[in-house]
């Protein structure tokens, strides 16, 4: 048996656990013994980071684990050579100063990577990052991409609108809002935002006479209804792991604005996404501008992007996830 363990869940967070769960769905209608757990407590603290590491540890016997993502830490107790952790990013590390970042780089990357048997990774960016921060040896670290939900068809945009309606997945500071949102200034659309705002994101919006709508909180299919009712996809992040809003975009059919950065550059493909400098105003601004105002441009780019897509099955991902599992004796 394998049982993947999730972080606990929040609103707000939900990526890897839209991807595990297509995986395990997956893998439980092809009869392979599986079984879903979440942590009870998120990582908030050292105490509720301990109770996870307890509460997986009497989940160990007679089962390999594989601890999705966010919380690495939860297979400090586990059988190691049954142990298969999988990091989506190192943006943890980028946290805290101190005392407290070294803490976080121990729990979450130092200790587990060095015992668990095999790391997967979601990109080739950060597979180099998880080797820069911890030595172990690379053979050990696998990348295996994510995949686009089947659920992400193509569909025509909506005909006759006056203002584009210009769709932003995230609000953390890497998806770099603030730069979008200058970028717009004077543009007519509407910029439709996923996820919470903060007062300042607020006032900044406003300051800008940007016509906003934010959601926050939605399910796997409201989500999916946002990215069918946009007319581009805004995503110059400054820093990813994978970057699947690339991807969701483009089976939708529309057009991809992201970052000129690995792994962004990468996951969209050749030609699948107009990439621009996300540390230049002027360079989101001007891209924004080609793909509102170029018809041919964004034609190529949806045919270029669904084409793109056909790499990224969920069957082709499922297909690497077994054979880790049949590498460390567990199927």
């Amino acid at each position: 048996m394998i049982t993947y363990i999730f972080r606990r869940r929040l609103p707000t967070v939900f990526s890897i656990e839209k991807l595990f769960d297509a995986l395990y769905a997956h893998f439980a209608k092809t009869g392979m013994a599986v079984r879903r757990v979440e942590l009870p407590h998120v990582s908030t603290g050292i105490f509720s980071v301990l109770r996870n590491v307890w509460f997986v540890a009497r989940l160990r016997k007679k089962s390999a684990l594989h601890v999705t993502g966010d919380v690495h830490y939860a297979a400090l107790l586990c059988p190691f050579a049954r142990t298969i952790i999988t990091i989506h990013d190192c943006v943890v590390l980028q946290r805290g100063s101190g005392v407290k970042r070294y803490v976080l780089w121990v729990l979450w990357f130092w200790l587990p990577l060095r015992l668990a048997a095999v790391i997967t990774v979601i990109s080739e960016q950060t597979k180099s990052e998880v080797l820069k921060s911890v030595f172990i040896p690379g053979k050990k670290v696998i990348v295996i991409p994510n995949f686009v939900d089947p659920s992400f068809e193509f569909r025509l945009p909506p005909l006759g609108r006056q203002r584009p309606r210009l769709l932003h997945v995230g609000t953390t500071p890497n998806k770099n809002l603030a730069r979008v949102v200058a970028s717009l200034r004077g543009i007519p659309c509407v910029l439709v935002i996923i996820g919470p705002l903060s007062p300042a994101q607020v006032t900044d919006l406003e300051a800008n006479g940007i016509a906003y709508e934010n959601f926050i909180g939605l399910d796997h299919k409201e989500l999916r209804d946002q990215y069918w009712d946009a007319d581009v996809i805004s995503f110059p992040s400054t820093y990813e792991g994978f970057g699947m809003p690339i991807l969701e975009g483009q089976a939708s059919g529309r057009p991809v604005l992201t970052s000129d950065l690995e792994p962004m550059r990468s996951v969209a493909g050749e030609a699948g996404a107009l990439l621009v400098n996300p540390e230049s105003i002027d360079s989101i601004r001007e891209g924004f501008l080609r793909l509102l105002g170029d018809d041919l441009l964004r034609a190529r780019l949806v045919n270029a992007g669904l084409e793109n897509c056909r790499r990224f099955t969920l069957e082709a991902v499922a297909a690497r996830y077994m054979a880790v599992y049949r590498d460390i004796g567990v199927c």
